[in-house]
């Protein structure tokens, strides 16, 4: 028989203290690690104001976790972008110093977003390959460039350098809500 179920508070403090050093932990891994069921998982996230895993996702890719920002340094609207991050442990896999690939691929979403002025977008379409590991540590430079503009959607590509090389690239088609 396995492990018993953590009490309420126990698992609140426990939740808090995983997702603070791995942002980028599913509800399923949650679940295993405190043996309850995902279900449980996401109502103990709603009370304690923890985002999804995508949310965690994007805001450490765009910066906003342990005030780390990644730097905008060129942006012409509807054209393309320039930016900027430098990886860090919350972006690795346990025990490692490799850079997890949904990291780089919120950066790049994340750009995406930024160039075409959208709050929110819906990603019909994403054609990516990663090209080789990213390290803790590196500084990522995104490259964005949106190629065509039809109504609300928009394609936008996104290559990502470390070092001078290429490691990810993305083509995103992106419907943006009315209401954005």
């Amino acid at each position: 028989m396995g492990r018993a179920a953590l009490k309420k508070e126990e698992r609140h403090a426990y939740l808090l203290q995983m997702l603070e050093e791995n942002p980028f932990l599913k509800d399923d891994d949650l679940a295993a690690a405190c043996n309850v069921s995902i279900s449980t998982i996401r109502i103990d996230r709603a009370e304690l104001g923890i985002a999804e895993y995508r949310e965690r996702v994007k805001k450490a890719a765009s910066g906003k976790m342990n005030n780390e920002k990644a730097e905008m340094l060129d942006l012409n609207l509807y054209q393309d972008g320039l930016a900027v991050l430098k990886t860090d442990d919350n972006m690795t896999f346990n025990g490692t110093e490799i850079i997890k690939s949904q990291s780089l691929y919120a950066f790049a979403e994340s750009l995406a977003l930024d160039v075409i002025d959208a709050k929110a977008a819906l990603v019909k379409v994403a054609n990516v390959k990663y090209i080789q590991e990213v390290h803790k540590g590196s500084r990522l430079l995104a490259k964005s460039k949106v190629v065509r503009v039809k109504e609300n959607e928009y394609i936008v590509h996104v290559f990502i350098k470390s070092n001078m090389n290429e490691v990810f690239r993305g083509k995103f088609s992106l419907l943006v809500p009315n209401n954005n």
